[in-house]
């Protein structure tokens, strides 16, 4: 059917090739500007103020009041808040639908595309605001708005991830580390600048400053070039780790012990990833570690006050301290990961990086399990400081789920499918922050009238059962991609095989070669893969014949048992070869 070629080739990812003038222009930071060497690091600079801009999503509550009380003569009217809540749904559509996009056009069209949109949404509510037109405000900052942050916030991920596969992590928390400094800093800025120059003023000149930021950040932002990933390849495949176990493992696959091709010159398609069943299942661990934090934490302040007694001012002291939190959060545990992988990896031990960012996850969700379950607790012992420092911690768990994911679906699928992925995966928090809001307002407002800690309390077990379906479903995420891409279902634990179900005699997961571009043909899942030796073939459409794999032994730059262990993990565990990427 015409509609299902239309949705096949939407979602099929062939990234843009560059002609040598491009290449050469991309040498220079400012493109057209000599002078300026390119660095890869400054794109930390670039994606940090892309997502400090995009965080002010998080800052909209200070507008509920004033906005309120302009159109409504109400402070208390609680209308303004649905423009948080339309703004929350397109942000995570649009980086569902635009994500494929982003990745066959590059973040900086990406860019481009998102901060006109923003512009054109800011602009729609600043006139709709003069006017006293809640419908406009709900159309300009709610649709418009939303689907340029919700595009603007994939982009510096996707290129970041693409840029450092030897600093996936920390690269990952940088890119989505501003968001969360943005939301500290705009809160403070917005109302000193409406009581200064009115609300339709401040959203025009948030708007303008936001975009002439968008604009000079796209330039900067790119995807590395052949020649790059060529020199990267070199890099890791020249670092020893050698071991006498990985080196006999190295030297029978390089004599034809094991038959099967290694995702050496391999990735997953953007359908394969989708239509995994690991992919879902870290679907439903990223929304179970980011629920308590967008529909308890979002209400922070109200709980500082009314079931501690605490005043407003000592409620937006801790909103701001929390955001301090979230940051940090953001940063640091994406770090943590890439420490974690360095270490262990480095000593022969069976710790793949994406274990690595699954171990993350387990602490952050562990962690949430145990601090909820004592909230009860210290509500009715009126204990507010350790209520205080349960909840920060509870937001740094919340921020190291948003720092790992790209790094995480990086390691798992591949840095060319992480644009699309991360869109899609947002689509969690979309419908944790509109529909676990809603849920969590009407079970406030049922037991609010009995008892209002009970109104919490109640919300809080619920997400707590939530919190354990996701612990569940983390420990059957598979890190392995050997057993990823067996026939039926094949799960271990640091390699020692817990659960083997038989399929249907085909491989559905098997990573396809894609040779269709040369820096999939040399980056694998897991990170830069040493072989370049896939020659050109056209693009592998969704759906249409699988290309031969290679073996390792047929690719010339693998003749070394170093550089075969470096660049693939590949590993021996009874009568299965265990790759760890």
């Amino acid at each position: 059917m015409f509609l299902t070629r239309i949705i096949k080739k939407h979602w099929t990812v062939v990234p843009p090739t560059k002609t040598p003038e491009q290449e050469a222009r991309e040498r220079n930071l400012l493109l057209v500007i000599p002078g300026i060497p390119f660095s890869r690091w400054t794109l930390f600079a670039a994606a940090f103020m892309i997502q400090f801009c995009c965080g002010s999503l998080y800052a909209w509550s200070v507008f509920n009041t004033p906005i309120d009380t302009l159109i409504f003569k109400d402070a208390l009217a609680g209308v303004a808040v649905n423009t948080f809540y339309i703004a929350v749904a397109l942000f995570g559509f649009t980086a569902l639908i635009m994500g494929p996009w982003l990745e066959r056009n590059g973040p900086r069209r990406g860019v481009l595309l998102g901060s006109f949109m923003f512009l054109l949404g800011k602009s729609i509510a600043a006139i709709s605001l003069h006017y006293q037109s809640i419908v406009g405000v709900y159309i300009g900052y709610g649709f418009f708005c939303g689907f340029g942050l919700g595009l603007n916030y994939i982009c510096p991920v996707s290129s970041l991830q693409k840029w450092f596969p030897d600093y996936r992590g920390v690269a990952s928390g940088f890119a989505v580390g501003g968001f969360g400094a943005g939301s500290v800093v705009w809160a403070q800025v917005y109302l000193p600048l409406v009581a200064k120059v009115g609300l339709p003023q401040t959203f025009a000149i948030i708007g303008s400053m936001f975009f002439v930021v968008f604009i000079f950040c796209s330039v900067i932002l790119r995807t590395p070039p052949v020649s790059f990933i060529q020199e990267m390849n070199a890099k890791m495949a020249a670092t020893p780790t050698s071991t006498p176990a990985e080196e006999k493992a190295a030297e029978e696959i390089e004599d034809g012990a094991d038959a099967r091709a290694t995702p050496i010159e391999q990735t997953y398609t953007l359908i394969e990833a989708i239509k995994s069943t690991d992919y879902w299942m870290l679907y439903i661990v990223f929304f179970a570690n980011e629920l308590f934090g967008l529909v308890a934490l979002s209400r922070l302040s109200n709980m500082a006050v009314e079931l501690f007694g605490q005043t407003k001012t000592e409620g937006a002291n801790l909103v701001a301290i929390n955001g301090v939190f979230n940051c940090c959060g953001r940063l640091v545990f994406p770090m943590l990961s890439d420490l974690a992988f360095n270490f262990f990896g480095n000593k022969g031990n069976r710790f793949a990086a994406a274990t690595a960012r699954k171990a993350v996850f387990f602490c952050a969700l562990v962690g949430q399990i145990v601090i909820i379950s004592m909230c009860e607790q210290l509500i009715n012992s009126q204990n507010y400081n350790g209520f205080r420092g349960a909840m920060w911690t509870l937001t740094a768990l919340y921020g190291a789920g948003f720092g790992v994911i790209p790094a995480f679906l990086a390691n798992m699928w591949g840095p060319y499918n992480v644009g699309a992925l991360h869109g899609m995966i947002l689509t969690a928090w979309s419908i944790g922050g509109v529909g676990g809001g809603l849920g969590f307002s009407a079970n406030y407002n049922m037991f609010k009238k009995v008892n209002i800690r009970e109104a919490y309390i109640y919300n809080f077990k619920w997400i707590l059962a939530i919190l354990v379906v996701g612990l569940f479903c983390l420990a059957l995420i598979r890190t392995n991609p050997v057993h990823r891409s067996s026939d039926g279902y094949v799960f271990s634990i640091f390699g020692v095989k817990i659960l083997q179900l038989r399929g249907k005699g085909r491989n559905t997961q098997h990573p396809a070669t894609t040779a269709a571009h040369p820096q999939l043909a040399t980056q694998t899942a897991g990170g830069p893969a040493t072989s370049a030796a896939v020659p050109s073939a056209p693009a592998q459409q969704a759906g249409g014949p699988r290309l031969k794999s290679v073996s390792p032994r047929a690719s010339p730059n693998l003749h070394s048992s170093a550089g075969l262990r470096r660049s693939s993990g590949i590993r021996k565990s009874g009568n299965m070869h265990h790759t760890e990427i």
